[in-house]
């Protein structure tokens, strides 16, 4: 039977578009904060290489400040874009507040001699764990791809990969190849500084491919790159750690029996020279010969018959350090003695040589605990995967070296965590929890 309507039938939707002068705005899309991370950062490594190139100081401020304005930039993309709720995020957040609080306290109890860069780099760099997370949610919500979809985004991947390698070519060649001595690498201000770089840039593939580097190889590669001990040491306990299987334990078994059989053939030549140094200062510590306290550097010289005293002097600065936060008070027990205080009130006048302690020393019990449960946060997260090993890597170093105000590397290192321990998360959900 025929049906009568008082109104024509409406057309449907999509057989006529509007017609308009000005091109349809897409929505912004959801890999755009993680995008202009990656896109600032490239632009930063460019600029610094070109202030290495040139080895003009004005550009390498400029440079400075515009890793600044980098923060400004990614804080601003997070700020304005909705993101999907995450409990562990919210988490995360706190515990980043308690993080500030305990350094807004620390300033407050020692408002004297305060180190302004350094301290914004200590400040801003955990916040990228927050930023990453946010991003990567967004990203997942919209079922976006990867960024390595985007030609722009593999072009940026390889500025921070290609820059800092050709740099340290050029290095290498003017120097004869020497890097003991050396003080500035590529454009890092030291060879640790550069080593932890090229570990978190490892982390970064992972942000950018979507898949984690799965080899051995490849991060023994990066930790011997620079040539410094406590990096490859890092690494070896990171996959030990987490990725180990018998075939890997295998593999790093026979790689330290192997360079145990070199310092025993070469024990005066590169690289083995500096174990012997580390094997006297362990010996004579366990006999006695060596008391932290009271041994002065010129004793050490003497009684090890070098002054490559690398290990043991970190040991005697760690009680140094420790020495004098005990006697402390209360309150700096709570906010340490203020960002800059372990070069103004230790023997040795230099940074502790261990993140983990200058954040205690300078900033106090409350600034480090709230730093741990961020790190915490992380691995809980993370678990026992390839993802894990070059974050780890860092946080294992972090123990020996000064890393903290490392802001490039430490920017990629918590944006990383972010975003793996999200994606992470995400896949290890039932599908239809996913789906929800």
């Amino acid at each position: 039977m025929k049906r009568f309507t008082l109104l024509p039938a409406r057309p449907a939707l999509g057989r006529h578009r509007p017609v308009t002068l000005m091109r349809p705005q897409a929505a912004p899309r959801p890999a755009e904060g993680s995008v202009l991370f990656v896109a600032q950062f490239a632009a930063y490594v460019l600029l610094m290489g070109l202030a290495y190139t040139a080895q003009s100081g004005l550009i390498k401020v400029l440079g400075n400040i515009y890793a600044v304005v980098i923060f400004g930039v990614v804080a601003f993309a997070w700020a304005t874009r909705a993101h999907p709720p995450s409990r562990w995020s919210l988490i995360v957040v706190v515990a980043y507040v308690v993080y500030l609080t305990g350094i807004a306290c620390s300033i407050v109890v020692n408002p004297n001699n305060i180190i302004w860069g350094d301290l914004v780099k200590i400040t801003l760099v955990p916040a990228f764990l927050v930023f990453g997370a946010a991003f990567e949610r967004r990203r997942l919500a919209q079922g976006d791809d990867f960024l390595w979809q985007r030609p722009a985004v593999r072009a940026m991947l390889a500025v921070l990969i290609a820059v800092p390698l050709l740099t340290w070519a050029g290095q290498l060649l003017q120097s004869g190849f020497e890097i003991d001595g050396v003080r500035e690498t590529s454009i890092f201000a030291n060879r640790n500084n550069a080593a932890v770089y090229a570990v978190a840039v490892l982390a970064m593939v992972a942000v950018i491919t979507g898949k984690p580097i799965r080899s051995l190889i490849v991060f023994m590669a990066v930790g011997m790159m620079f040539g410094t001990l406590g990096v490859l040491l890092a690494v070896v306990f990171a996959m030990a750690m987490t990725v180990a299987k018998p075939r890997e334990l295998l593999v790093l078994a026979l790689l330290v029996a192997a360079a145990a059989a070199g310092y025993m053939i070469w024990p005066d030549d590169k690289p083995f020279v500096r174990f012997t140094p580390v094997i006297e200062s362990v010996r004579y510590l366990a006999d006695g010969r060596i008391n932290l306290r009271t041994v002065t550097f010129a004793e050490l010289v003497l009684l090890l018959k070098t002054q490559d005293l690398s290990f043991v002097f970190r040991l005697k600065h760690w009680v140094d350090i420790l020495s004098v936060w005990s006697a402390a008070d209360l309150y700096h027990w709570l906010f340490g003695f203020g960002v800059g205080s372990s070069v103004r009130l230790t023997d040795l006048r230099i940074v502790p040589h261990n993140d983990y302690l200058r954040l205690l020393f300078e900033f106090g019990l409350v600034t480090l605990t709230a730093f741990l449960a961020i790190l915490v946060l992380v691995f809980a997260r993370l678990g026992r995967r390839w993802e894990t090993v070059p974050l780890l890597t860092v946080a294992i170093y972090l123990f020996s070296e000064n890393l903290i105000d490392n802001y490039t590397a430490m920017a990629f290192v918590f944006f990383s965590a972010g975003v793996l321990a999200e994606r992470v998360a995400a896949a290890s959900r039932p599908p239809a929890v996913a789906r929800r």
